[in-house]
């Protein structure tokens, strides 16, 4: 991806010449904006695969309404149960109408 595309300043204009790009120096997380491929590389930190790309999809919409639940990136432990649960977060974040 372009940082340009998302970051204000370069680098440059900031007078810290190029740019050193390290684990720590940007943040993938995954929210209600999340793309596949972000998602499946943030997963694939945590040795997470998936067999399709419409699992993948599938989990990613899981995330994408947990996020939106939640109102904050989710933490590791949430992505996982997600990831290994899919039915049960389905129904957990299914909002039901009281009567």
């Amino acid at each position: 991806k372009d940082p340009e595309n998302y970051e204000l300043y370069s680098f440059k204009e900031l007078g810290r010449g190029e740019p050193r790009f390290v684990e720590t120096g940007r943040e993938i997380i995954a929210g209600q904006y999340s793309g596949i491929s972000g998602f499946r590389h943030l997963m694939g930190k945590m040795e997470v695969t998936f067999s399709s790309k419409e699992e993948t999809q599938e989990i990613l919409e899981l995330v994408r309404y947990a996020n939106v639940e939640s109102q904050k990136p989710l933490v590791e432990d949430q992505l996982l149960f997600i990831a290994k649960y899919p039915k049960i977060a389905k129904k957990l974040l299914t909002l039901t109408p009281l009567e």
